[in-house]
């Protein structure tokens, strides 16, 4: 996992020791909610996330704290988050995933995402934190297809 905080698009690779297998990863600059939280989440910062393996990509919100989030679906073993998301000057309603004690969300439609982060200039999440008004994190996407590039690996 990367280490925060960032001000551009970066990539890093990780391998795994057990089964030798290399996973690459992009992420966005660490940004704040678009207003500031109360306690105990006054500290809270997050960036975007994509992943590949040679096998599957995957794209996820890392938060540097766990996340209180409210308006959640719980089912076995993991909440399903319903909330909005703004790409450019388009809303659209969506479904993240977040699995227990997890330090992040992920989306589920994940070639879909990655079009996206890829064509579009900035994205604008909703989340809903236990005690607090909604809350927003706007991530630049400026240099995440460059980035991108360099860690996506033809899928089988």
């Amino acid at each position: 996992t990367p280490e925060l905080p960032r001000t551009s698009w970066d990539h890093s690779e990780s391998k795994d020791e057990m089964t030798g297998e290399i996973s690459v990863y992009a992420y966005s600059p660490t940004v704040e909610p678009t207003t500031k939280m109360g306690f105990p989440y006054q500290d809270t910062n997050a960036f975007l996330g994509v992943g590949c393996n040679g096998k599957r990509e995957w794209v996820c919100v890392v938060f540097n704290i766990a996340q209180n989030l409210s308006d959640t679906k719980i089912e076995d073993g993991y909440n399903l988050i319903k909330t909005r998301i703004k790409w450019n000057e388009s809303v659209e309603n969506i479904t993240l995933t977040q699995k227990w004690g997890a330090s992040f969300i992920q989306f589920d439609d994940t070639a879909s995402i990655i079009s996206k982060i890829i064509n579009s200039n900035s994205v604008l999440l909703e989340l809903h934190w236990y005690g607090q008004e909604p809350t927003y994190f706007k991530f630049p996407l400026n240099g995440a297809s460059e980035t991108l590039k360099t860690i996506r690996v033809p899928m089988p």
